[in-house]
Formats: structure tokens, sequence, C-alpha cells
């Protein structure tokens, strides 16, 4: 979200219900009863687990209210929790005929089949377009009365339609290489927007399917079937239980996709353990039938996984080629980001008088927004100031701006104070009001965006628990409640859905709610979602708690990965693709399509700078020099030739020149006279005072 503006929410709102299903087994870990406030002990050098436990099973002690948007049948009889932002809410969001995007197929599930498409790409010059065609559906010759969500998990959703005398069930798991129907007592239709221009054969368990676009199709039955063609479309002879399934074959693949036809994933347990500063996050795919699943994983994927054998297959996404991987298990292995409270380097001696100066001229500051977007900008600033404090060694002004903090986060966090709700209709906590209108707090209440809101509040509420454990001890409930609502890793959770914004297969989050798009999920601030996963990580810190410290960082870690992948484009690493990848940036990310712009405004600075803000030491790792090298001078050139920007913006751009060059930024900021909300003089000349000379 943007310097003092609100975000347009350009859709059509739909009604959903859903219930999302992490799978993972273990138990909790445990901090050490010798740790000071502000860091955790390591505990014994074992792997302990991330995902197994839920965070809090208590009821939040808020004002129970229902929300305005009721839940229609396309979700079943999933009792909620229910999901808000996962990657498969097309399909129960108004008609429910919205893409998914599995990848690497996008799908549609329509009222009487599963619509699979390979898409295309149109690549302009503010944005590259996955363009959709009906290359394949699989469907029933037998009527369709309905359909429903039936069951999902961390990287699957399975739709099921029926009719008077016939059923049939798709499991959508992501990286499937092939699109799989199961059909009960249901005669078996296979179409396309294409024109067929030949089929090897229309009777057995395998066929070939050759269409006018240059595509090659096969086909596999679980047992014989007998097909008879009229134009373009298929219609098995009787009846059928059991399985159909599509896969692609780009040319060359037959051997390997007839190798694993059999091996048909239904779903997945994701699990995640944490030893020392390494964890690893592991998906075990659900199968049936015999032999190793084949299965697709993206580029971000492949630096770091293993337990699972490359295979010679390539197939092109939005998010660039996927490969094909042979095995019924993944582990990707990361690195744990280690930046807690403070830059990686001290303040520069030559100008820390001047950061000193700032910081007893910004102690006096106020958080007064209404809404909890702007109100988390504001007391998350406050944060950085104390912590500023608190390395100057100005005990008294870190003091008085954690007086002023205490006092802000009270109204929203002490009982009774009706700032914010839980809304049991999906399960979540909301602005108290917007649960009912669709606009309000920039679609809070619809949740929108709530990691980036609650990032704020867990970062501001673990610098007061830092220097004040019997504040964060009376508060952890309230702050915990917070974490839950947006990283709850457990469907043991009675309250809050599991990981509400965080796709653990894109390994970045979706910010867009319950509102259904055209282009599918959409994030814009990823520097926020950095934000929401540091300030969790932050609140584990402060609270000694190991186990919330360490899935903070794991969120962070796969976060970052994915934003050095698909947000930060350079000239080495370009999936996009010219014109577009000239900008050096994306400013939304969709399902389908990447933008060249923001929801508030085309302004250059807006599409740069909201992949940036706020600035924190942990902007360290998000903003690698390599890729500031080359988006720097693609802003500046866009800047070129128009009016000023407004100081609040110019603030962050002279924060991202600090990268490239402290000495001319200092300089820059010297002429500065006001801030974004989020921001500071303090913040400003620090970030810069701290850069490596």
């Amino acid at each position: 979200m943007p310097p003092g503006s609100r975000r347009t929410l350009v859709t059509s709102i739909a009604r959903a219900i859903a219930l999302t299903a992490l799978v993972a087994c273990g138990s909790s870990s445990t901090v050490g009863p010798d740790a000071a406030p502000g860091t955790v002990d390591a505990g014994p050098d074992d792997w302990r687990e991330l995902l197994a436990a839920p965070l809090g099973t208590a009821a939040p002690a808020l004002p129970d209210v229902t929300h305005g948007l009721a839940p229609t049948g396309l979700w079943g009889t999933l009792p909620a929790p229910h999901p808000t932002n996962a990657w498969f809410e097309n399909l129960a969001l108004g008609t429910g005929e919205s893409p998914v995007n599995v990848l690497p197929y996008l799908v549609k599930a329509l009222s009487d089949r599963l619509s699979v498409c390979l898409p295309g790409r149109v690549v302009a010059e503010n944005f590259v377009l996955s363009t959709y065609l009906d290359n394949l559906s699989l469907g029933a010759a037998e009527p369709m009365t309905g359909r429903a969500l039936v069951a999902h998990d961390g990287l699957s959703a399975t739709m099921r339609w029926h009719g008077a005398t016939a059923a049939m069930q798709a499991p959508l798991v992501r990286g499937m290489a092939y699109a799989t129907m199961a059909y009960e007592a249901a005669t078996p239709r296979i179409s396309s927007q294409h024109a067929i221009t030949s089929i090897d054969t229309l009777h057995g368990r395998r066929f070939v399917v050759a269409l006018n676009n240059g595509q090659t199709w096969i086909l596999y039955a679980s047992a014989d079937l007998d097909l008879t063609r009229a134009g373009d479309v298929l219609t098995a002879s009787a009846p059928f239980t059991g399985t159909l399934r599509a896969a692609i074959d780009p040319g060359g693949a037959a051997a390997l996709l007839d190798a694993h036809a059999a091996a048909i994933p239904t779903g997945a347990a994701v699990s995640a353990q944490a030893k020392g500063d390494t964890a690893r996050l592991i998906f075990d795919w659900h199968v049936t039938g015999t032999g190793d699943p084949l299965m697709m994983a993206l580029p971000h994927q492949r630096e770091i996984l293993t337990d699972a054998t490359p295979a010679a297959l390539t197939l092109p996404t939005i998010k660039g080629d996927m490969t094909a991987v042979v095995g019924a298990r993944w582990t990707l292995t990361e690195a744990l980001p280690t930046i807690t409270w403070t830059a990686p380097r001290p303040i520069d001696p030559a100008r820390k008088a001047a950061v000193a100066a700032a910081l007893v001229a910004d102690r006096d500051r106020v958080p007064v927004a209404g809404d909890p977007y702007f109100f988390g900008k504001q007391a998350a600033a406050l944060g950085r100031l104390a912590l500023i404090g608190d390395e100057l060694g100005d005990s008294a002004t870190a003091a008085t701006v954690r007086d002023h903090l205490r006092t802000a986060l009270a109204a929203w966090l002490e009982p009774g104070t009706a700032k914010l709700v839980h809304d049991t209709t999906w399960g979540g906590i909301v602005a108290t009001g917007a649960e009912k209108d669709p606009g309000a707090a920039f679609g809070q209440g619809y949740y929108n965006d709530h990691h980036f809101h609650y990032g704020y509040f867990l970062y501001a509420a673990a610098v007061l628990a830092k220097a004040d454990p019997a504040w964060g001890a009376a508060h952890k409930d309230a702050v915990t409640a917070l974490a839950r609502d947006i990283a709850n890793p457990s469907p043991d959770d009675p309250y809050f859905t599991v990981m509400r914004h965080k796709d653990w297969f894109d390994g970045h989050s979706w910010a867009a709610g319950v509102f259904e798009f055209a282009d599918s999920r959409n994030q814009e601030s990823s520097s926020e979602a950095i934000n929401a996963w540091y300030g969790l990580a932050l609140w584990g810190l402060a609270t000694n708690d190991q186990r919330v410290y360490d899935l903070g960082r794991l969120l962070l870690a796969t976060e970052l990965r994915s934003v050095h992948a698909y947000w930060q484009v350079t000239a080495e690493h370009d999936l996009y693709g010219q014109p577009f990848s000239a900008h050096r940036v994306v400013g939304v990310v969709w399902a389908t399509k990447v933008d060249y712009a923001t929801f508030f405004g085309g302004n250059p600075e807006y599409i740069h700078g909201i992949q940036m803000l706020p600035f924190t030491p942990i902007t360290e790792e998000l903003l690698p020099k390599a890729w500031i090298s080359q988006e720097y001078p693609a802003l500046m050139g866009e800047l070129a030739g128009k009016p000023p920007i407004a100081e609040s913006w110019r603030g962050y751009v002279i924060m991202d020149h600090a990268i490239l060059d402290p000495s001319a930024a200092w300089t820059e900021a010297s002429a500065l006279g006001s801030y974004d909300d989020g921001n500071s003089a303090t913040n400003t000349l620090y970030w810069i005072a701290t850069r490596p000379q």
C-alpha cells in the first residue's frame, strides 16, 4: 500500500467458503529457560518441527461477528475456518468458473467438465499475460447437476461433479504433469476448443490426440475404453468407473509420460523442520496407483530441491519453464535469515551524531490513523525509532518512544477497545465494521492484505516485548492471535485457517482475499509480505519462542527466494522478456500474469517503491546490490523529465540509491523535509549510515 493513498479494488465480489488442511506431524519446539529477552536459545542440535502444532487454540478475546459475505454451495460441506487467499480460491468464488493456475496447467472447473490449458503468453510493455484456450476438457456424457470443492490441503484442491446416476472427481495438484479425472459410473467425454486433426486409435488405454494448434496430448485410461469420434468430441461407448489422465507432450516426452502415468498424485502433506540456521520444507505427495509420480518444479524450487530425480521434460509457465522431477517426496532446503534487530554493520561514526539528532526530533511522533494498515505503518515506524535509540545508547529517547507505542497499541490490543472483531463465518480477525463493507480498510474485512497489516503490528509488538517482557507476557495472547490469523501452521487451530496467505508451492504469498479476479490470485507489495514474516520472527525472538522465531524465518526465506525470482528482473535473470523486463521490477504478480502497475497508480516510483517499503534491517536481504544496480538506473530513466515526485516517495528512492552510493544518498536525504508515515528522518539516515562504504 502506498503512502497516503487507498487501494482500489476493481473486482466482482463473490461468495466462498473452504478449509485448508496442511498435514504435518511432530511436536512443537521449546526455548531454553535461560534465554534473555530478545534472544533465543538454539536448543538441542536436532530438527525442530515447525508446522505440526498450532500457535494457540483459544478463541480470540474479541467480539464475535458474522460476515456480510455468505458462502455458496460451491464449497460443499467443508466447515469453518475457511481459506480466504488460497491459490484455488477461484474454484468457489462467483460462478466458480474463473481460471486457477495449478502450474503448469491453467484449469477451469466448469459446470460439466474440467477445462485444461497449457497457456500461451503475450508480452507487452506493461504486462505479461497467460492466454487461456480450452485445449482439452475432461467431462461426461451424463448431465451433471452440481459441483463442489470436497477436499484440499497445502498443495491440492479436489473438485467433484455429481449427477443423478454418475459422478466425477478431479484432484488438482500443484505441479501436476497430467490432469486427472476419476469417473464413477460416468461416460467419459473428451473435447477441445481446437480441431482434432488425428487420434492414433479409438480402442484401448492409451490415446494420442493431435490438435490443429500444434499440440499433442496423450490420454491414459485405467481400463480399456472404446471411443467414438464426432468432430472434435471423443465419447466412450459406455459408463466407466476408473481414471482418465491427460498430459501434453511437447515433443520427445512420450516414453517418460508413459512410464509414470499409473502414479496419480491426489494431494500432499507439507511439513517443515529447522535446525540451527537451516530449515527443510518437505512435500510428501499422496499417490494412488503404482510407481513414482512425475511432477513439475518451478525455477525457484530447482535451486534447493532434493529427494527427487530430474527428468527430460520442460513446460512453459508465467513463472518460467517448469522442469519434470520424479519422486513422491520433495525436500526444499533453505538457509534461514540471521538478521534480527539491527543492521549487520554499525552506524558510520561520522554520521552517528546526525542520526542521534534526528531521533530526538522524531521522538514525539504518535500513531493517529484509524485503519489497521496506516496505523500499523505508523506504529512500526515508532518501533524503528526505539530500536535505533537502543543502538545509539539513548535509552531515555527509546523509552519515550516506547511509551508512545505502548499507549497506541493499547487502543487495538486491550480488551474492550472494539477496534478489532472475530469473524466466525470465515474465521479471522478483521477491523470492526469492515466485515460488512468490502471497501472498508482496503478490503481488510474481506481478507485483503492481512499479512501486510498485521505484520506491522507484530513488528511493533516485538519491539515493546524486547524491552519490556512483562508487556509481552500480558499481551501475548492478543498478539499471537494476529500471528495465528496470518500464519497459523496447523489445522488443529479451530479458529484460523492454515497459512492464510502463504503459498508453499509458489513460495510467496497471495493477498487478494475473497474477491474474484479473472486473473486469479495476486500480490502487489512483496516487501510488505517480507515485513510480515520478519515481524513474526522478531515476535518469536522477543518472547523467547524458538518455534515462532524459526517459523517466521522459514516464511521469510521462502518469500525472499520467490521475490528474487518473480518480482526482481535483471539482464541475467529475465523470465518475462522484452519490452516488459526493461522496467526491472514487477508491480503485481498474479497467478496468470504480471503487471508493471499498482492498484493505486502507475507512477514508476509507486511501482518500484511498493516493492521496497518499509526499510528495516531485513531489507538487506530483500534488495541485493546486483539487482539494484540495474533497477535504480531503470527507475531514474523513467523519472527523467517528469515533475518532482512527492517527498514521501522521494525518501524511499533515496534509500534505494543508498545501496549503490551512500554518500550521494546522504546528500540527497539532507534536502528532504517530510517522510512517509511508515518512515522517518531517523530511519532514512540510519539506513544510509549503515550501508557498506
